[in-house]
């Protein structure tokens, strides 16, 4: 479009917002309507980031630019997508957060790598997720342990005695990847000691621990369900349990952990704890302190984007599934997994998460 030809139609839009705006007040419509009315004002022919804390051509990267369109649509503004990589996203999640609390910019976290960070208190940490703007989750990957079929064993009770017999190798990349810290829970509810279960770090990303599953070089690996399927496809790894308390549609043969091993209430917390974190999964934020109005604003255009049939449907083709979950419910999340420690128990998460299993 020429760029005379666009700029008129931008303008024609901001004009008619106002006059929308304008006609409220007239007519004497509520103070929240007005604020709606101003906020979609404010996006006519504005441009819009969201950042992507890793690399073009990734997960978190392939579905920002599939909700990019459809964002653009609605806001009426030009939403462009914005790659930071660094630190596992956080780098970019601590640069939002310090940022300027305009409503410009949001970012597609992984909320559940930054709840990990916060309550480990991992160096270089400057973001407070329960000071951030939640706008809603585009989807959540349900965790599973995956063990190696070079093995003998082929369920998880027989993959337990061995752990508790001879030991264990599994592989992850580095510490709260949420790889190494939901082995390390997995292991922490089955009562499981350091000899019993040795996390291996280092490997570069969950494809370099599969391949050390599929050789025989690790006994185990946790991945989400959706990585899964690709290596189960093959019989190279074999699925043992979910780790939640409900079946995975993509497995809905494999028993969660519930089902296969009678867990105390000891392990019961431990699992339901870090599931939560989990159920945080991919989510939009921008930051605490954008005005009240921008704010709601955006959380409205963010749900009616992720629960468009037309995206879902898109979603679903290109093997990129959607399960969102409004802002407040994020939140609520967010509250329950902080407000409820303890010093001594949120030392005690950090010895199991990043000490007890590492080797």
């Amino acid at each position: 479009m020429h760029w005379y030809n666009k700029n008129k139609i931008q303008g024609a839009g901001h004009r008619l917002a106002v006059l929308a705006a304008t006609l409220l007040v007239i007519l004497g419509v509520s103070s929240s309507a007005w604020a709606a009315a101003d906020a979609a004002s404010f996006y006519q022919g504005k441009t819009v980031r969201i950042v992507v804390g890793f690399n073009p051509g990734g997960g978190y990267d392939e579905y920002a630019r599939m909700i990019a369109p459809k964002l653009e649509e609605r806001l009426g503004a030009t939403v462009i997508v914005e790659n930071q990589p660094g630190g596992g996203g956080l780098l970019a999640l601590n640069r939002l957060a310090q940022g300027r609390a305009d409503g410009l910019t949001m970012m597609l976290v992984s909320a559940e790598a930054a709840a990990l960070a916060q309550l480990t208190d991992r160096p270089g940490t400057r973001f407070d997720l329960n000071k951030l703007a939640w706008l809603g989750r585009a989807v959540v990957d349900t965790r599973m342990a995956m063990w190696s079929a070079q093995n003998p064993e082929r369920t998880f009770a027989e993959a337990l005695q061995t752990m508790r017999t001879k030991g264990a190798r599994w592989g992850a990349t580095g510490l709260t990847d949420s790889v190494s810290d939901n082995t390390a829970v997995m292991a922490e509810a089955l009562g499981l000691t350091e000899d019993q279960m040795s996390i291996v770090l280092g490997y570069e990303g969950t494809s370099a621990i599969a391949l050390a599953v599929v050789r025989g070089e690790a006994d185990g690996v946790v991945v989400s369900s959706t990585s899964a399927v690709n290596y189960a496809s093959d019989d190279s790894a074999i699925p043992l349990v979910v780790l939640d308390r409900t079946r995975d549609p993509l497995f809905p043969e494999t028993p969660t952990i519930f089902e296969a091993v009678e867990l105390d209430e000891k392990g019961q917390w431990w699992l339901d704890f870090r599931t939560n974190i989990t159920k945080l999964g991919r989510a939009l934020v921008t930051q605490g302190d954008v005005p009240d109005e921008r704010a709601e604003y955006l959380k409205e255009q963010v749900r009616l984007v992720l629960t468009d049939p037309e995206l879902i449907a898109e979603a679903e083709a290109t093997k990129r599934p959607l399960n969102y979950l409004p802002a407040d419910k994020l939140k609520e999340l967010v509250e329950s997994i902080f407000s409820g420690l303890s010093e001594e128990r949120k030392a005690e998460v950090t010895y199991v998460f990043t000490e007890k299993y590492v080797r």
